[in-house]
């Protein structure tokens, strides 16, 4: 906890005034805990900070305050959002630091305020948590906000409870799940996260509660501005509340006073914000009862008015003694207790988790919860011997080293260096991973005739049979999956695999081929009866594409004389197709070197479908809507893609800015308000404005940008488009509106669309394809593409 919310009004029972003096504190520098000593960290330039803040009254406010100024200080030339909670108990004037606020119950307020820091381009999230300040059960509003965060997130735990409920366990399980990294502010902390959570040294770190920074000074000096000049005094601060015991010490003066006299018990800090809406004063009333029925009451001050930094700083540093007496163990940090220490005091303390810690090197004593007798006898002994009380604050100031300002927040920055590098790492590392599924998937919807196409889930669904759109899908898959011929020595499951599913999806779209009408039959049955003649013009450019394809790289000469051959009967109809989206796979088919087409004829053809595609543009932006048909539709940037192509293979200007024109308007589209990608769902094919709805997301939009992005890298080396690229493949893994994988690399399989409620369960066979296609495309371009910023 922090202490801005030390509401204090000096009242000494002298009716002599309290004054104050400031006292600059030396500047050293950071010693480095978490450096990379290889080349050295960069410099964060963007960064989030996420907790209270004041004028809200309460430690993790002043605690947020006094971090934030502190990382400011060490990054001057960074760019900071600050987030305040509102708990709407009062009208807060947050000063202009405070960018962003969230208001404590509304769910959609962290959602918001997520997508938001998205957008901001920020590095690196710190979060100040401590149950209470979240809404929902728990704290679980701030899951909401932790999920949709695309950076790595540094969380700090004000309280670590050695025995949550379900709901507090289920919350924090999850916070340290999603989080890079847990701060504790003690070891004890730490041993608590790894008991009951599991949470290891590599996940959580320890660094001290942050503490002001002076020079160290006799208490006399300090005296006679405050009115405390010939007492010896012993301090307490911090919100009060019954739960600081401090009747313990009152019920112990009479034994101290009678010892030393001119002893004080100065009592510094307001009565808890809530405690004053419950009950008022009452224990702040009970604690002057006691004293005056004890006959002490002139040797017991309160501060009870709001005091600044330096104010309160003076106070503690008048201190001979200072005492914790808390009726508990269970608090894992005290801040006043850092504050104290880091300024040289001698602590007499109840045994709390952080007291037997902290006061384990000899700069204090403790004594049993509630025992008067032995804070009596622990500050008598100490206020009569000033040798041993001088030792004791010169060991306890070197021992509050790592707890100054300066020492935490070079900590903490070394600590997000390094948790955004691994960050990196693991974002690239997942990129990678997704980008090399297994083919199980494909095995299981594929049997000894072909593709089927639909499942329930992931069982193959034999009611619907095959279509040659699938298969194709497959044929071109399999194309650009490198190495059918096993290596030398006994044959693998992969290959054998990889060689099963080419020729079965060879065969299928060879029997496809209908002779008599120049087209692919598309549909059929699992009694393996054709359902039709002649498929669409996008099932017969979708076909001629795979063969494309597979005459230029499969690695087995048999399929390429095979494909080959087909494609050139095939070519001959190619120009009837009409449907601009058989235009845009004829283009992609022709468009590369070195495949089964005379050169001049596949340029002709691909110059031809080029202009219709330009002509079918320029009517719709006649139209005003910037776009090929009057609305949004299926596998829609696979139009920007062939123009891109075919204006770099014809080298026509004209024709390639029109693809990356509208491969932008396309891309707008599909970013959500949260910066993620977004397909264009099923639920607008048919409205003009594909904006209105975010669902239903299917995988063959995500295949589609990700093979236009790609081409527009490849055609202007804009890193912007690799960007694009990652961010729609990425879609597959999760990076998306609900946070879910639709795709696994361990099966190869992926869900069929991303619903309003999760994901579809099914498992069809565009789907999969999709996915493994999109897959391919990246492995062939991973060692060209820039890494992110």
């Amino acid at each position: 906890m922090g202490f801005d919310a030390l509401n204090v009004e000096a009242r000494a029972d002298s009716g002599a005034p309290i004054r104050m003096e400031k006292v600059r504190p030396e500047k050293m520098p950071i010693e480095p805990r978490f450096r990379d000593a290889a080349r050295g960290p960069a410099p964060i330039r963007n960064a989030v900070m996420i907790g209270n803040f004041p004028p809200r009254k309460c430690g993790i406010a002043t605690f947020t305050r006094d971090t934030f100024s502190a990382l400011r200080d060490q990054l001057p030339k960074a760019h900071w959002s600050l987030v305040a909670m509102d708990d709407r108990k009062a009208d807060y004037d947050f000063p202009p630091e405070v960018t962003h606020t969230i208001s404590q119950d509304d769910p959609a307020a962290y959602v918001a305020i997520a997508d938001q820091l998205n957008q901001s381009g920020a590095e690196v999230a710190f979060v100040q948590h401590e149950f209470g300040i979240f809404g929902g059960e728990a704290g679980a509003h701030l899951l909401l906000l932790l999920r949709r965060l695309k950076m790595p997130v540094i969380v700090t735990l004000h309280t670590v409870l050695e025995k949550p409920n379900a709901s507090q366990k289920r919350v924090m399980d999850e916070i340290i799940e999603r989080a890079s990294a847990i701060i504790v502010m003690s070891e004890t902390g730490a041993d608590i996260l790894a008991r009951v959570h599991n949470a290891g040294p590599s996940k959580v770190f320890v660094i001290p509660h942050g503490a002001p920074e002076r020079p160290f000074a006799s208490p006399e000096a300090f005296k006679p501005a405050l009115g405390l000049a010939g007492h010896k005094v012993f301090m307490t601060f911090g919100l009060l509340s019954p739960n600081k015991g401090l009747e313990t010490v009152v019920r112990a003066m009479p034994d101290i006073i009678a010892r030393h006299p001119d002893a004080i018990y100065l009592v510094v800090g307001a009565t808890h914000p809530h405690l004053i809406a419950n009950e008022g004063e009452k224990y702040r009333d009970s604690l002057v009862a006691l004293a005056e029925s004890l006959g002490v009451a002139a040797n017991l001050r309160f501060v009870n008015r709001f005091v600044g930094d330096d104010e309160l700083v003076n106070l503690l540093q008048a201190a001979d003694l200072y005492v914790t007496p808390y009726l508990t163990e269970a608090q894992i940090t005290s801040g006043t207790l850092s504050y104290a220490i880091a300024l040289g005091k001698p602590v007499i303390s109840t045994p709390y988790w952080h007291a037997r810690e902290a006061l384990a090197d000899g700069v204090g004593a403790l004594v049993p919860f509630g025992d008067s007798n032995g804070f009596a006898r622990e500050i008598t002994s100490l206020l009569s011997d000033q040798i041993r009380r001088e030792q004791l604050a010169r060991r306890a100031y070197r021992y509050g080293e790592p707890s100054r300002w300066r020492k935490v927040a070079g900590s903490a920055i070394e600590l997000a260096q390094s948790c955004r590098t691994d960050y990196r790492i693991r974002q690239d590392k997942a990129f990678r991973t997704l980008s090399r599924p297994s083919l199980d998937a494909l095995r299981r919807i594929t049997d000894d005739c072909g593709v089927i196409q639909h499942s329930a889930y992931s069982v193959p669904d034999r009611r619907h049979g095959y279509c040659t759109d699938d298969n194709a899908r497959l044929l071109s898959l399999m194309a650009r999956t490198p190495s059918l011929t096993p290596a030398p020595g006994p044959a693998t499951a992969p290959h054998d695999t990889a060689a099963r599913l080419t020729y079965t999806a060879a065969a299928f779209v060879a029997h496809a081929w209908n002779p008599d009408n120049g087209r692919f039959r598309n549909f059929m049955g699992f009694n393996r009866q054709w359902l039709d003649d002649g498929g669409s013009d996008d099932c017969c450019a979708r076909a001629f594409e795979a063969l494309c394809l597979t005459a230029r790289h499969s690695d087995r000469p048999d399929l390429r004389d095979w494909a080959a051959t087909l494609a050139a009967r095939v070519f001959v109809h190619a120009a009837e197709w009409s449907s601009i989206r058989s235009r845009a796979l004829v283009i992609k088919a022709l468009a590369a070197p070195g495949g089964p087409i005379p050169e001049d004829k596949a340029n002709a053809l691909v110059r031809i479908n080029a202009l219709k595609l330009m002509d079918c543009l320029a009517e719709g932006r006649k139209g005003g809507h910037d776009w090929f048909e009057i609305c949004m539709s299926y596998d829609n940037a696979r139009l920007p893609e062939a123009l891109i192509l075919a204006g770099k293979h014809l080298n026509d200007a004209a024709i390639l800015n029109a693809g990356i024109d509208t491969l932008d308007f396309v891309m707008r589209k599909q970013t959500s308000k949260n910066g993620w990608f977004c397909p264009v769902p099923t639920s607008t094919f048919a409205v003009t404005d594909a904006t209105r709805a975010s669902f239903d997301q299917q995988p063959i939009e995500a295949l589609a940008t990700v093979d236009a992005c790609l081409a527009a890298y490849e055609a202007t080396n804009d890193p912007r488009r690799s960007r694009q690229a990652r961010e729609a493949f990425m879609w597959f893994g999760g990076q998306n509106d609900h946070g879910l994988a639709l795709a696994s690399p361990v099966d190869g399989g992926c869900f069929d669309a991303l619903v309003a409620n999760g994901v579809n369960q099914n498992q069809g066979a565009e789907s999969i394809l999709s996915y493994q296609l999109a897959a391919a495309a990246i492995r062939e371009r991973l060692r060209q593409l820039p890494s992110p910023d």
